[in-house]
């Protein structure tokens, strides 16, 4: 009896010596975040309260980063914000300026000041916003703004967006619309085009098997497989086309599985309530 006991027992301690290592040996190590935002300041803006719906959006983004941050001691922490502009040709704004303080690496952060940091971005971000809002608002009419090319911004800049051994999300505000003044630039492969140009050739309740069968779509770039976008503000700018918001949205997503992008989300254009909690709720 004392032998069977005496067996069991170190049975047991054995099975308990090997369960500790063996959780020991696969720790649960939690990513670093980069939490990313790239704003499109085209005519878009000129749409009654866009630019307080587009900045609240990044106040509520910026609170989701100052909370993961803090989640253990912010002074081991290494996550990352940042705002990103799309250039715009002709515009007065000073793009380096705002990106530059719009944006804390706390990896790059000294240890004695990360909490000093963090707090000062989340005191001052409203104010740099109301100022970043003044600035981008320069003109009155649409043909001031010249807008923006985002396949080029992202074909250059996409895979930049994302940092290797982070969790990397993207949150893009944008109406969703690749188009120009002038479409001499546009390139074109097939009926792939780097702008959404092929909108036009899509009137009909049957435009999704049109798209499939003339594979009507934007050319692919390369991005993160593991980045998870976001793009909010998609708006029709048709009121006789109620499917433009359907339209972009299914573009995009194609584009974005097309270049590699395992998860793509959308929020459309409404009220801050809205969109805020569309937000959040993808987050």
């Amino acid at each position: 009896m004392k032998n069977i006991v005496y067996t069991l027992s170190l049975v047991i301690a054995f099975s308990l010596a090997f369960t500790s290592c063996g959780n020991e040996a696969t720790p649960i190590v939690k990513k670093p975040s980069n939490y990313t935002v790239v704003l499109d300041l085209s005519d878009r803006i000129l749409l009654p309260e866009q630019l307080d719906k587009d900045f609240y959006l990044i106040e509520k983004y910026f609170k989701v980063f100052e909370k993961m941050a803090r989640r253990n001691l912010v002074l081991s922490s290494k996550d990352r914000f940042s705002v990103r502009i799309i250039p715009q040709k002709n515009s007065p704004l000073n793009v380096n300026h705002y990106e530059d303080i719009l944006q804390l690496y706390l990896d790059e952060t000294e240890v004695q000041t990360k909490n000093k940091s963090l707090t000062e971005l989340n005191q001052s971000l409203p104010k740099v916003l109301e100022n970043l809002k003044k600035e981008a608002l320069y003109g009155k009419d649409p043909s001031n703004y010249f807008g923006v090319d985002i396949w080029a911004y992202l074909h250059d800049n996409g895979k930049g967006l994302s940092k290797q051994g982070y969790d990397n999300k993207v949150l893009f505000i944008t109406d969703g619309y690749f188009d120009f003044e002038s479409q001499s630039h546009v390139l074109q492969d097939k009926n792939q085009y780097t702008s959404t140009c092929f909108l036009n050739e899509l009137t009909t309740s049957d435009w999704k098997q049109i798209s499939e069968s003339k594979e009507y779509g934007l050319l692919p770039i390369q991005l993160e497989k593991n980045t998870k976008w976001i793009v909010a503000g998609i708006s029709g700018k048709k009121a006789s086309d109620i499917l433009q918001t359907e339209k972009i949205t299914y573009f995009w997503k194609k584009w974005l599985t097309q270049s590699g992008v395992g998860t793509s989300q959308f929020v459309l254009n409404g009220s801050k309530t809205e969109m805020s909690s569309s937000l959040i709720g993808q987050l």
